[in-house]
């Protein structure tokens, strides 16, 4: 992970984007290791599309099962609309999106960054590197004149991801989730309302997914290596560790401001969920600054907010490992979180491991038998971001299933033979393109 920053350094590390790239491109993220991500940013292509319609809420019918599209490379956005030439903390559960146009108010002088450029797009976009991936936020202006308020915006969104990381980061030292983990075993200890939230959320999505998803899989995960060349652990090692996970044992008082893991040893990591929840929060707080149409995205966790002019955003899934489009879809105040096996693993006596464990067994999934890319579409990306990698990890089928009875997730998964599966919600308005791009 990257050392913590405060908003004045944070100014000089993000790089505004100036223009759009010739074909029209807005570039995304894919994932790697930690000390590569940001070597293997840089993967997500998109190009300026025109969609008619809104992503429709759909009630699901469980006779339909759905699959889920790929690693986090296999997202594309599309900037859809019309040509515009150039020219605090959020309030936590906010919602709704307003006009990108500034407030009268934003529109004075503010301190901070000086104002962007205005794309020829009508976006403002900037990037950086937080939590160990590309940070991205695209903000579209009905008025070019209020650049200066987007980019001060902008600025308070990526302090913002950069706070998140270092309250909930299991890789540093100093942040509240470690400090939490070196306390496993003894008396509730104090954390912030942030951290609360983040693992009471862990919570209901490992209930509801019979512990599929467990934050706790930490005390086992650790003793993994996901690159080429390494071996497993050994199987007693594991069989040591594996009682400590265990999702119900993590207990959070949010009204004392406390958490506690109840058995020494445990040890939790929320990079299955944190990184989608400071993409949340860093929406939250663009839209209560008046900047309601935008795009935020972190290694492929992305959310949806408003339209582009009168257009909305395109997402498109790309074929895993391939540089084709699949599939592009329109989305409007949704998120969308893709997680993949095709990408990162490493190769033992025949057997492809994936970096995605099972934390019921402390082993991770197999390349040959996995799907290789599983979409969730969610109301927050901190859902998405979960429940990605619970359903990568229930399997194709299965996984379609626990989507079509719920109506608040949507999926597109790609499974290990290749084949394109589909969520009911998502097949009026999600465009094939089975030629490709």
């Amino acid at each position: 992970m990257e050392s913590p920053q405060n908003a004045d350094v944070l100014s000089h590390r993000y790089r505004w984007k100036h223009r759009l790239h010739s074909s029209g491109v807005h570039r995304g993220r894919r994932p790697g290791t930690r000390a590569t991500r940001a070597r293997n940013a840089g993967r997500l292509d998109g190009v300026a599309a025109s969609v008619p319609g809104l992503l429709p809420r759909h009630k699901r019918s469980s006779s339909n099962w759905r699959r889920r599209a790929g690693a986090y490379g296999l997202l594309t956005l599309f900037a859809c609309g019309p040509t515009v030439g150039p020219g605090a903390a959020p309030q936590p559960g906010s919602s709704g999106t307003t006009r990108a146009a500034a407030p009268s108010s934003a529109r004075q002088s503010v301190s901070g960054p000086v104002a962007p450029p205005v794309r020829g797009d009508g976006t403002v976009m900037a990037e950086t590197v937080l939590m160990g991936t590309q940070v991205t936020v695209n903000v579209w202006l009905a008025d070019p004149q209020a650049a200066g308020a987007a980019g001060a915006a902008i600025h308070e969104a990526l302090a913002e991801v950069a706070r998140i990381e270092r309250i909930a980061s299991e890789w540093r030292d100093e942040s509240d989730l470690s400090r939490l983990n070196r306390a496993a075993g003894a008396d509730p200890v104090p954390v912030p309302a942030e951290l609360a939230e983040i693992l009471l959320r862990a919570r209901s999505v490992s209930q509801a997914t019979h512990g599929r998803f467990d934050v706790t899989f930490h005390a086992v995960g650790r003793l993994w290596q996901f690159t080429h060349g390494n071996r497993p652990p050994l199987a007693r090692d594991i069989a040591a560790s594996i009682h400590l996970v265990d999702w119900r044992n993590v207990h959070v008082d949010p009204i004392r401001g406390t958490a506690r893991l109840t058995q020494p040893g445990m040890q939790v990591g929320l990079g299955a969920i944190a990184k989608g929840y400071a993409v949340d929060r860093a929406s939250q707080l663009l839209r209560h600054r008046g900047f309601g149409q935008h795009i935020v995205e972190a290694g492929g966790d992305t959310y949806v907010s408003g339209a582009k002019g009168n257009q909305p955003w395109l997402v498109g899934i790309k074929s895993p490992g391939q540089k084709r489009t699949l599939a592009a879809l329109p989305l409007e105040n949704r998120a969308i979180v893709t997680s993949g096996t095709y990408e990162r693993y490493f190769e033992y006596e025949g057997r492809e491991y994936t970096h995605i464990l099972d934390p019921r067994t402390g082993w991770p999934l197999e390349r040959a038998s996995s799907p290789q890319s599983v979409s969730i579409v969610a109301n927050t990306a901190t859902d998405a971001d979960a429940f990605a990698t619970a359903i990568t990890i229930m399997g194709s089928q299965e996984g379609m299933a626990f989507v079509e009875e719920r109506t608040d997730l949507e999926a597109v998964i790609i499974d290990s033979a290749g084949r394109l599966a589909v969520s009911s919600g998502l097949q009026p308005v999600l465009r094939v393109t089975p030629t490709g791009r």
